[in-house]
């Protein structure tokens, strides 16, 4: 009875070290929830996670660990479970604690870091139920979510699953079936930092931005190894970009629709897109008369929309009737494939020398292709295969070369890397493609 529960710290321990660096597995408090039901804490001030029913509830040790005023780590361990959250807020009173969505708040101490650690995102869900959105992240709060899905929420204004104002750090996790009615119906990033690593965003709507909506002057937000898929919006149906810094790396927009422009991305301020794939994503999406465009990227005039290496393909506006792969400017870099050639969009930085096409039938259909998220395949014949510049590669927005592809598979594999998120032969470790069961 003791090896798995011995076997399930250790893993806990190993995941902390991957997410938050070597030097922080330590934490001075963890507290270990018990209980699947919303239940508020009795005594916020006494430093335990401990509930009028004498129990740890997800909720009761958001509230110690927002009160935690050491400058270490406090740990929040989420075991296998449906946690869904069933205290509304009362008519004419303040979202706080106790109530409503999981407030994270600002830390009392600089640099003090929540960590809430599910099983796996398979196994540990957090469901808002459609009471409100599902997190709140202060401004000034670090905070990383690790290993859960989060879904069912339904904010009237933004951030349906996530309205991140602070440091958020979210790794292998799903943020699905969450609704906003004007800003981010999976995460709204409000004037925050974002690290979304591992993970899918899918199957969320909002009036902009879709998956991920983006504002603020100086944040920076980064997808890295994720896939944005099925999620819907009047603009930007995968992401919208209102940040000054968005950076789209080895991932994966696929399958997002828009009404009006940028299926699946809408850049209005700064994007960088590096080794990443954009395919089968629609504008126009409801055929109506003010129309759309931008079936991929919607790149705003006046934008800077930087792509390395990347694959944008099969691609459409007014309801996958017109091949529409993107629409503006694009600063590009490398080789990048398109489907049609940027038949509605101009190239600057090294323009035609950094461009050409791609057979869109030579890319699989998203599916599992191994890895913790879903990825578009590379087919026999594909002239993303083996076609990066040797000069360059594939690179991070730092230049740096990536090792692996979106999936974890060794990257080179053959002569050169290959074009966009998926390494074509390369193989990866299904044993924990879902996280630690």
């Amino acid at each position: 009875m003791n090896a798995p529960i011995v076997f399930r710290r250790m893993a806990a321990a190993w995941i902390v070290l991957v997410v938050l660096g070597a030097g922080s597995a330590r934490a001075d408090v963890t507290f270990i929830v018990n209980t699947v039901l919303d239940l508020a804490d009795d005594n916020t001030n006494d430093g335990l996670c401990h509930t009028s029913a004498g129990t740890c509830s997800l909720r009761a040790a958001i509230t110690q660990a927002n009160h935690w005023s050491n400058p270490e780590y406090a740990i929040i361990n989420l075991p296998a479970g449906n946690y869904v959250l069933s205290i509304p807020v009362p008519f004419g009173a303040v979202d706080d604690e106790a109530v409503g969505d999981l407030n994270l708040t600002t830390a009392l101490i600089a640099g003090q870091r929540i960590v809430i650690l599910g099983q796996s995102a398979a196994s540990t869900i957090i469901d808002a139920n459609h009471v409100g959105s599902v997190f709140a992240i202060a401004q000034g709060r670090p905070a990383t979510i690790s290993h859960v899905t989060i879904r069912g929420g339904n904010s009237p204004f933004s951030g349906g699953g996530i309205r991140n104002e602070g440091d958020l750090t979210l790794f292998r996790s799903i943020v699905e079936n969450n609704t906003a009615h004007t800003y981010g119906g999976g995460i709204d990033n409000f004037q925050g930092a974002l690290l979304v690593k591992s993970s899918t965003i899918r199957s969320n709507d909002a009036h902009e931005g879709g998956g991920i909506d983006t504002f603020g002057i100086g944040n920076r937000v980064e997808i890295l190894a994720s896939t944005v898929s099925d999620n819907h919006a009047y603009q930007g149906g995968g992401i919208y970009n209102d940040g000054d810094q968005l950076f789209v790396v080895n991932s994966t927009v696929s399958a997002n629709t828009a009404d009006d422009n940028g299926g699946g991305i809408y850049s209005r301020i700064a994007t960088f897109i590096y080794n990443s794939t954009i395919v089968d994503n629609d504008a126009d999406d409801d055929h109506d008369q003010t129309g759309g465009s931008g079936g991929g990227i919607y790149a705003e005039s006046g934008s800077r929309s930087l792509v390395v290496n990347s694959l944008i393909a099969a691609n459409y506006a007014t309801g996958y009737v017109n091949e529409n792969d993107c629409q503006g400017i694009l600063e590009v870099y490398g080789w990048n494939l398109f489907g049609d050639d940027g038949a509605f969009c101009s190239f600057s930085g090294n323009g035609a020398s950094s461009h050409g096409l791609i057979t869109p039938s030579t890319i699989g259909p998203l599916q599992d292709n191994g890895g913790s998220t879903w990825t578009h395949a590379l087919l026999p014949g594909s002239q993303a295969i083996d076609s990066t510049y040797d000069n360059l590669g594939c690179v991070d927005e730092n230049l740096t070369p990536l090792p692996d592809d979106q999936r974890g598979g060794s990257r080179p594999f053959g002569v050169r890397c290959d074009v966009g998120a998926y390494e074509y032969g390369a193989v990866t470790d299904r044993i924990f493609s879902n996280g630690f069961e």
